[in-house]
């Protein structure tokens, strides 16, 4: 996989802006491990920034692999060994937080069961910060996470700190920080990072505003998940002057709210961004007892942030004096200037590099009787918060020895450009200075012409040369040389020697790359990514891109300097178009340009790249989904779902959607590929062939109060879909819901040779129709009363075959059916005087069955009769009650048999 835009800086150009701490000096107690060298500026280029390097890196990749860990249980690598640790929130799985995760690894298991949204979203940041870093594989990037799932973490709590202080190799540094973070939901809230610097005192913060990845310019968009990400590589705003020998860190979020503040971090860092101090003699050449001007130059890095405190002191070398008027200054803001006439050193204190500076100086002038050589190295150098210089050098000759300052047209070079050396060359004899030569000691040694060869004491005359870059000072990265001046004074030889020039090269290169392979029909995109990198020794700026190709679609390219040895990807994006698919490919290249701190530019052109045209593989996708057709509430559902290539062409890959539907419950799938997530079951396969099948199992449980399950699957495929029309399947399950409602009209206390009407109500409330049937059961209306054979129905087939009343209908979803039947009450009632009945069906969904309790399937009714009425009861098995008069013998009359009702 290709990395998405991003710049790929290691720990090179980072930006620093805004709020710098001043010289905060920072003293934290010694560790046992060894200590880490941050890799020195290299002196030799004043006026021109260089990186920042690095002093520490944590990237969580040390032993990590496809099982996620807790942020308090990883260890780095060796030989620092660190550990870390965080505030409790921050780690927590349970809500997400504290997890050390790639993309293609394993879930972590109280993540997922939160939240598999949130899991899958974490991953797919893991696999932005790859890109953000330049991970060839991003999808085995690890990241550390911080979700904030369902709880609210509190602001200002460590998300991130080390156990044991870091040690360093070196004081006296200019440090910062910077992390790579990425975050979504961005719309919710955002977090908020910040740095401090943490040892037995209080916490010294290193970040003048929090850095939100959501809003840092910094930022980019990277699509991998269904929602963006925004990611990049953050460097704080600030910087300390540190002067012990170890430092702990930590990195807070002033967000603590758990809505939104979604973000993953990688890769912190502790930057180096000591400015690198350079000095020169000019001229490096003086007469004994002459005036050399002794120049420092403090050159900030890249970052071009504030940097406040610091300093030098130099000890000239021996015989060479602060001359009689010094005439010291400084633009190093309010810094002091320690330079005493006659005095062996030369110092600073207090200097500032205000922002976006991207240099200073000191100057004073410096005399010597003593001739020779006099060499000025970096150890006379006793430097504060500034990186030590090179060796200067500077040269007393005898009186009367000429001066010669050497200059160049250009501050930096490329290949083949044509360099303008002039050589300012001064009598400072009191005779006439003749056979005037001037020599070239650098590259090529090129001819040398000056105006005159003869000079009056005290004239000067300028001459000339010019030189063409070669390949092999590209090579170099440099152009470094110095000049010679002969001559004949009073016919004594004399001589002198020129300062150094020292040119570097501007260079950058660009290469072009396309994200799709091919394409196959007009109005597709293709996404092209142009790398540039900046091969020379000076910061690139406007670095820009344009594509030569078809549409000469709009490049873009991240704002900000590129340093050297950096790279930075740019992006385009074209539509092929007819024409495209009539040539048979995409073809074209780009040009990139940037522009060095003297103006001057550089480009270069990039490779062609030919995307062809290949005809489009038709794969014909088709889903079925298939399951019972009823299920009553509470039911089990199992739905089989399959997935079928009618072809032509073999599947490269498609994703299944299945929206969990109201009323089913418990929704499950032990399919592999397949999981359940905010409420969507969602499966991936990687390929299927032509003519092959496969299924899909979801299972779960009718909910209470559903009246029916209507259910849409989905398939999409990667690959082009001559017929979307089966690419989507419903299927709709029917939950039956049938009320049943018994009522005894009238009074529930009745008398003998009352007519009781019954009225038993039958409703579908499901979404589909039903055939719907119960049974009544007479029996205990018949001991004391008799069927009046004039029961009926709304609609359906009402029957009765003694005891028993029966009914079924079918019904369209809301139908109901109303059966109406009455009894008449014996004029003379021998049975329990009772009239309680139920009502009990078999319908699916029904309220009523066998063994139910639902009220509104039973009636209740009392018949009431005179004193001498119950005298005439018969006792059990029709016996005459014991102790009860028999007034009068039983009626025997028999019970009229109903006819059968329609």
């Amino acid at each position: 996989m290709r990395g998405s835009p991003g710049r790929r800086r290691g720990l090179g150009a980072l930006l620093c802006t805004g709020l710098v701490l001043g010289a905060q000096a920072v003293a934290i107690g010694s560790a046992a491990a060894p200590a880490y060298a941050a890799p020195a500026t290299v002196p030799g280029t004043p006026g021109l920034p260089q990186a920042p390097t690095t002093v520490y890196a944590e990237g969580f990749e040390n032993g990590t692999g496809q099982t996620p860990i807790l942020l308090t249980a990883y260890t780095g690598a060796p030989p620092a060994n660190a550990k870390y640790t965080a505030a409790p929130a921050w780690v927590d799985p349970a809500h997400c937080n504290g997890i050390i995760l790639n993309q293609s690894g394993a879930n972590q298991p109280a993540c997922q069961n939160q939240n598999p949204v949130a899991m899958a979203a974490l991953k797919f940041m893991a696999n932005a910060l790859g890109q953000v870093a330049g991970s060839s594989a991003p999808n085995t990037n690890h990241a550390v996470s911080a979700y904030t799932d369902g709880a609210n973490p509190g602001a200002n709590k460590v998300e991130f700190q080390t156990v044991n202080p870091i040690p360093l190799a070196a004081s006296s540094r200019f440090i910062t920080f910077s992390v790579d973070a990425a975050a979504e939901n961005c719309d919710r809230s955002a977090p908020l990072l910040n740095f401090f610097l943490t040892g037995s005192g209080p916490d010294i913060p290193v970040t003048g505003a929090p850095i939100n990845p959501c809003t840092d310019p910094r930022s980019q968009t990277y699509n991998v998940g269904p929602r963006p990400i925004l990611a990049g590589s953050f460097a704080s705003d600030s910087s300390v002057l540190f002067s012990g020998s170890a430092v702990g860190i930590k990195m807070t979020n002033a967000n603590g709210s758990g809505l939104g503040n979604d973000h993953a971090y990688d890769n912190i860092k502790i930057l180096d961004v000591t400015p690198q101090l350079d000095k020169e003699f000019l001229p490096a050449s003086i007469p004994q007892g002459g005036t050399s001007t002794l120049t420092f130059t403090v050159t900030n890095t890249t970052d071009l942030a504030a940097k406040s405190g610091f300093g030098f002191t130099d000890t000239l070398p021996a015989g060479v004096t602060v001359a009689a008027t010094p005439n010291a200054s400084t633009t190093c803001g309010p810094g002091t200037v320690s330079a005493t006439a006659g005095g062996s050193s030369v110092g600073l204190s207090g200097g500032v590099l205000t922002d976006g500076t991207a240099s200073c100086t000191v100057t004073v002038d410096v005399t010597s009787t003593t001739i020779g050589a006099h060499v000025n190295q970096p150890g006379d150098v006793v430097p504060t918060g500034v990186n030590p210089p090179g060796p200067a050098t500077i040269t007393v000759v005898v009186p009367g020895s000429p001066t010669i300052v050497k200059a160049a047209d250009a501050a930096t070079f490329e290949t083949g450009q044509t360099i303008n050396y002039t050589y300012t060359v001064t009598n400072t004899a009191s005779s006439t200075l003749t056979n005037l030569v001037v020599t070239d000691n650098g590259p090529g040694t090129p001819t040398v012409t000056c105006a005159a060869t003869t000079l009056a004491a005290g004239a000067s005359t300028t001459c000339t040369a010019s030189y063409t870059a070669a390949t092999a000072d590209a090579i170099t990265g440099t152009i470094t040389n110095s000049a010679t001046v002969t001559g004949t004074v009073d016919g004594q030889p004399v001589n002198g020697a020129s300062n150094q020039v020292v040119i570097p090269l501007r260079s950058l290169t660009v290469t072009k790359a396309a994200q799709q392979d091919e394409f196959s029909a007009a109005g597709q995109t293709i996404d092209y990514v142009f790398t540039v990198t900046n091969n020379g020794r000076v910061p690139l700026t406007n670095v820009s891109v344009t594509d030569n190709g078809p549409g000469t679609p709009t490049v873009t390219c991240p704002a900000g300097p590129l340093a050297p040895g950096d790279s930075v990807d740019c992006t385009a994006v074209y539509t092929t178009t007819a024409t495209d698919v009539s040539n048979g490919n995409v073809t074209n290249n780009a040009t990139a340009s940037g522009t060095a701190p003297d103006g001057e530019t550089t480009d270069d052109r990039s490779n062609t790249v030919i995307v062809p045209y290949v005809p489009p593989v038709l794969v014909d996708l088709a889903v079925q989904k298939t399951g019972p057709a009823t299920v009553g509430p509470g039911g089990s559902v199992s739905y089989t779902i399959t997935v079928t290539n009618n072809g032509p062409g073999d599947s490269s890959g498609y994703t299944v959607s299945d929206v969990i539907p109201d009323g089913l419950t418990g929704a499950s799938t032990s399919t592999p590929g397949c999981g359940i997530g905010s409420g969507t079951l969602t499966c991936t396969g990687d390929s299927l062939a032509n003519g092959a099948s496969t299924t899909i199992t979801l299972t779960g449980t009718v909910g209470q109060g559903a009246t029916g399950i209507v259910n849409t699957v989905t398939v999409t495929g990667e690959d082009e879909d001559p017929d979307p029309g089966n690419n989507t399947d419903t299927f709709t399950t029917n939950v039956p819901s049938v009320s049943i409602v018994k009522k005894q009209d009238g009074r529930s206390t009745v008398q003998p040779g009352d007519d009781v009407r019954y009225t038993i109500t039958v409703r579908n409330n499901g979404g589909a129709t039903v055939d719907a049937s119960f049974s009544d059961d007479l029996s205990d209306l018949l001991d004391d009363a008799a069927y009046n054979d004039d029961a009926t129905a709304s609609t359906g087939v009402v029957s009765f075959s003694s005891p028993d009343l029966e009914w079924n209908g079918t019904l369209a979803p809301g139908q109901a059916a109303t059966i109406t039947f009455s009894v008449t009450i014996d004029s003379r009632p021998f049975g329990d005087l009772r009239l309680d009945n139920t009502v009990v069906s078999d319908t699916p969904g029904n309220n009523c069955p066998q063994g139910g309790t639902d009220p509104r399937c039973t009636t209740h009714g009392t018949v009431k009769v005179k004193d001498k009425d119950k005298t005439a009861r018969p006792g059990p098995q029709g016996q005459t009650r014991p102790g009860v008069r028999q007034e009068r013998p039983v009626d025997a009359r028999p019970i009229d048999t109903p006819s059968m009702l329609g």
